[in-house]
C-alpha cells in the first residue's frame, strides 16, 4: 500500500513531467508489491515518456495479465507501440481496449491518430467521430481540427473549410485552425484568402517554418 505522501509525490512528478523522479519513486514500491495496478500504470507511463519502451511494455502487459478487462493497460500498450512507430501493434492494442470499454473516448482518439499516421483516412474519420461521440464537448474542438486535417489529406478542401469555420464558431481563439484554412485555400488556388489565413496563423505562431515557406510561395504567386 502506497502511503499518502508518496502518492502525492508521484502525482506531482507526473503532472510536472518529471518522469525520472516517477521511476525512482515507483521502483522500490513495485519490488514490494509487483501487482499494484496503479503503480504499474504510472510506471508504464513514465517509462514510455523516458523512451524506456521495453519497461513500459512489461508494465502494461503485467496490468493486462492481472486484469484482462483493463482498457487502461491496452491504452498504455497501444500508445507505447505508436510512439515507437509500431503502428499495427498499436492498432491491435487500441482495438482490444475498445472491446473492453467501447465508450473510452481516448482509445478512439488514439486509434484515429494511428490511422491518420498511416494515411488510412476513412478509418481515421470513423474513429475521430467515435471520440467525439464519447467525449462530448470536452475535446470537440481539438478532434474537429484533426477531422479537418483528414479532409485535407483526402483532397477535400471544401469540407476542411466547413469544419474549420465550425471550429472558429465554437472557439474563436483556436489559432491553429487558420493553418488548416490557409492550406485549404492554397489547394483551391485562392491565393488572397490563403495569404490572409496564413498571416493570421503566423501572427500567433511565427516559428512554423512550413507555414512561412507556403506564405512566401503565395506572395510570389500574387506578384
Amino acid at each position: 500500500m502506497v502511503d499518502e505522501k508518496t502518492a502525492e509525490k508521484i502525482t506531482a512528478a507526473i503532472t510536472e513531467g518529471k518522469y525520472k523522479i516517477v521511476s525512482k519513486l515507483i521502483d522500490p514500491l513495485l519490488k514490494e508489491d509487483p501487482e499494484d495496478i496503479s503503480l504499474l500504470l504510472d510506471y508504464g507511463f513514465a517509462s514510455t515518456n523516458l523512451q524506456n519502451f521495453s519497461d513500459a511494455i512489461k508494465s502494461y502487459t503485467k496490468v493486462i495479465e492481472l486484469i484482462p478487462e483493463s482498457s487502461s493497460g491496452y491504452a498504455g500498450l497501444g500508445f507505447t507501440y505508436r510512439i515507437q512507430g509500431e503502428n499495427q501493434k498499436a492498432i491491435e492494442s487500441f482495438l482490444e481496449g475498445i472491446k473492453k470499454a467501447e465508450d473510452n473516448a481516448m482509445l478512439h482518439f488514439e486509434l484515429a491518430e494511428t490511422y491518420f499516421d498511416l494515411d488510412q483516412y476513412e478509418n481515421a474519420l470513423k474513429s475521430y467521430h467515435k471520440a467525439i461521440q464519447f467525449s462530448g464537448i470536452e475535446n470537440e474542438v481539438e478532434i474537429l481540427h484533426r477531422i479537418a486535417q483528414v479532409n485535407l489529406g483526402m483532397d477535400e478542401p471544401d469540407k476542411a473549410i466547413e469544419i474549420a469555420k465550425n471550429v472558429l464558431k465554437k472557439d474563436p481563439n483556436y489559432v491553429s485552425i487558420y493553418n488548416i484554412l490557409g492550406v485549404a485555400a492554397y489547394m483551391k488556388e485562392n491565393w488572397k484568402e490563403a495569404k490572409e489565413y496564413f498571416k493570421k496563423y503566423l501572427d500567433k505562431i511565427p516559428d512554423d517554418d512550413a507555414a512561412q515557406n507556403i506564405l512566401l510561395e503565395i506572395e510570389e504567386k500574387l506578384k
